[in-house]
């Protein structure tokens, strides 16, 4: 019966906020992949330098090698690296390959600490590309560091070092985006839509089919924000370049009702000169839960909070139309001129799902055309 082997490896250590507990996020283990990775393919590149009359790495060279967290130990958060390898196998760890993953892990520290200008020259350019991988998970402030042979100070990666040794070799570098803006110009052949982003700029988007119905759904409604969270190709000035893996397309409905209303949660008593109440956060999470379905039919209003910790709502159309929200109660009292001057009343509660369908149908009835 064959045993698995194991002999330490590595102790890299990481650094931050999100390390301080002595804990390692499940999203962070994937740069130790990445490094696992790194490893085998500067492995299997140093054998073939070292014997060049190979075309290739012996069979098995390393299907029997892999890296396994064997603990974490305190320190912010150094996880122990130990190399597996099946006994007896033909270039398992302990055969001819060891010496290569040994050398490898030695390469890649020197590479990390090296200027961006002056990297080893063993190491090739175009394992460079791992560093798309390797610490891509790693945010502002965070560091994994590694070890040097028979060094004291470690190889520091950072989110700014990543960068540098991938553009040492590439025009673009990739890390994880968060992009907002509205889907626009579908190409279904294709399977691309236009996505117009909120600082002015523009991407095409490949979509997966997970992400068409949502597509289908809100492509072209310009009040519906989307944020995509996935994988993105940026320049050395961090100019967007090329979308590369969409993981999610979340829908922010009707996104400036959304947001002014966040806005206003955050108000504190006496935000108005001194005085003011600020306004319930559970009742205004209420109000925009519905209000996120608002009807794209009918113009947008401006909303203001008011002394007496409430709503107003007022549109810039024919009539001045406005509504008066009572939170705490859940009513709401309409008002418009009609076309011969007289007032125009309307109370409504707001308590539940066909409450609020009445509202609404109610306002695209009454709000009509805006101010010239």
């Amino acid at each position: 019966m064959q045993t698995d082997l194991k002999e330490a490896f590595a102790i890299p250590r990481f650094t931050g906020a999100r390390f301080e507990a002595h804990t390692l996020p499940v999203d962070v283990a994937r740069d130790l992949a990445a490094y696992e990775a790194l490893i085998v393919d500067l492995a299997k590149h140093l054998y073939l330098q070292a014997n060049p009359k190979r075309k290739r790495v012996p069979r098995g060279f390393s299907d029997n090698f892999r890296l396994d967290i064997e603990r974490i130990e305190e320190g912010s958060t150094k996880p122990h690296l130990v190399a597996m390898a099946v006994a007896g196998g033909l270039f398992g760890y302990l055969g001819e390959a060891q010496g290569y993953f040994g050398q490898a892990r030695d390469l890649v520290a020197e590479c990390i600490a090296a200027p961006a200008n002056a990297l080893p020259e063993s190491f090739p350019k175009e394992l460079l590309s791992h560093f798309n991988q390797l610490g891509r998970s790693l945010r502002e402030g965070e560091a994994m560091e590694l070890p040097r042979r028979h060094r004291q100070d470690g190889a520091v990666l950072t989110p700014t070092k990543r960068k540098e040794l991938v553009l040492a070799a590439e025009k673009t570098y990739e890390k994880e985006a968060k992009l907002s803006g509205v889907i626009m110009e579908v190409d279904w052949a294709k399977s691309t839509f236009r996505l117009h982003l909120i600082d002015g700029g523009q991407c095409t988007v490949t979509m997966p089919e997970s992400t068409r119905e949502t597509v289908r759904k809100f492509g072209g409604r310009e009040r519906h924000q989307v944020v995509l969270k996935g994988v993105a190709a940026y320049d050395s000035w961090d100019r967007l370049k090329s979308v590369i893996t969409v993981d999610s397309l979340e829908v922010i409905k009707n996104h400036a009702i959304s947001s002014r209303l966040d806005e206003i949660a955050k108000l504190e008593d006496g935000w108005f000169e001194g005085g003011g109440f600020s306004l319930n956060k559970e009742y205004l999470e209420q109000i925009a839960d519905h209000l996120a379905d608002y009807p794209d039919d009918v113009p947008l209003p401006l909303i203001v909070p008011t002394q007496d910790g409430n709503l107003l709502l007022e549109w810039q159309a024919k009539g001045f139309p406005s509504l008066d929200i009572d939170l705490a109660n859940m009513q709401a009292s309409f008002h418009v001129f009609d076309e011969t001057g007289e007032d125009v009343e309307r109370d409504f509660d707001l308590k539940g799902e066909d409450d609020w369908r009445l509202l609404f149908r109610f306002l695209g009835e009454h709000i009509k055309g805006e101010l010239a």
